[in-house]
C-alpha cells in the first residue's frame, strides 16, 4: 500500500470515528424542554431571608456546540450567586447537569435534576456547601417572556426560599408574532439572519449562527428531517 494511500485511510477512519463521536442532535433533543431559557434576560434579585438589598443581573442565554457535544450556556452579569451557568443532558433520559461558575472565579458548584410538573427544573447538588443553595428551582412564565428562579436551603425535612431573582426577556416572545422565525439548529425563536447559498435562514444565538456556518448542509439536513417527523406526528 503506497503512503498516499495509507494516509487517505488513516484520514477516512479517523473521521468516521469522530462522526461516531458526534451527540450534539441527541444532546439537542435532550435539551429541548430548556430551549426557553436561551435569549438575553434582564432580572432583579430578592433576599427572602431579609435584612439585605435586592440586586440587579442580566444575563445571556446561548447554545454551545463543542466536541460533538451541545449544551446551554449562560453568562451573568451582576449575578449574586453564580456568574455563568451551564446545563447539560444528564445521565438518565429526561434528567440535566447544571454547573453554576461561582462570582470571582471562585469555583463551581454541580447540580442535577429534572423537570417537574408544570415544565419547572428542579436541582439538587450532590454536596453543598455550607450556605449555599441546597435546592435550585427555575420555571418560565408568560409564554417564556417571564423567568423565576428560586434558590432554597434546608428547614429541617423541607425547602424553604433564600432569594429569588425574576427575570424578564429582552425583545418579544416566540409565538406573539404570526411571523416569528425559526431557528434551523434547534427549533427555538429565530433572530439572527443567515444565508447559505442564497437562501435566508434563521437562528436564536450566537452558538447556533456559529454551528450553522461552519456544518450548513448538516444543519439543514436535521432540519429537514425534524420538520418531516414533525409533520409525521401531526394529528390528522
Amino acid at each position: 500500500m503506497s503512503r498516499l494511500c495509507a494516509l487517505a485511510l488513516l484520514t477516512f477512519v479517523c473521521g468516521s470515528l469522530l462522526a461516531g463521536d458526534d451527540h450534539s442532535a441527541a444532546d439537542k433533543k435532550a435539551l429541548a424542554p430548556l430551549q426557553l431559557f436561551v435569549g438575553s434576560w434582564k432580572g432583579t434579585g430578592t433576599p427572602k431571608t431579609g435584612g439585605k438589598e435586592a440586586w440587579g443581573e442580566e444575563a445571556d442565554g446561548q447554545w454551545e456546540f463543542k466536541d460533538g457535544h451541545a449544551a446551554i450556556v449562560i453568562a451573568i452579569t451582576g449575578g449574586k450567586y453564580y456568574a455563568a451557568a451551564r446545563l447539560e443532558p444528564g445521565d438518565k433520559e429526561g434528567s440535566f447537569v447544571f454547573t453554576g461558575t461561582l462570582p470571582e472565579n471562585k469555583g463551581s458548584e454541580k447540580y442535577t435534576g429534572s423537570t417537574v410538573k408544570g415544565g419547572d427544573l428542579e436541582l439538587l447538588p450532590a454536596a453543598p456547601a455550607e450556605g449555599r443553595p441546597e435546592k435550585i428551582i427555575i420555571g418560565t412564565l408568560a409564554k417564556g417572556n417571564r423567568m423565576v428562579l428560586t434558590y432554597y436551603k434546608k428547614n429541617g425535612d423541607t425547602f424553604a426560599p433564600l432569594a429569588e431573582v425574576g427575570w424578564t426577556r429582552k425583545g418579544s416572545g416566540f409565538g406573539k408574532d404570526p411571523n416569528a422565525k425559526e431557528c434551523v439548529v434547534t427549533g427555538g425563536l429565530g433572530t439572527i439572519a443567515v444565508s447559505y447559498k442564497g437562501q435566508t435562514y434563521y437562528v436564536c444565538c450566537g452558538g447556533c449562527k456559529s454551528e450553522f456556518n461552519e456544518n450548513p448542509e448538516k444543519v439543514l439536513a436535521e432540519y429537514k428531517k425534524r420538520k418531516e417527523d414533525e409533520k409525521a406526528q401531526a394529528p390528522k
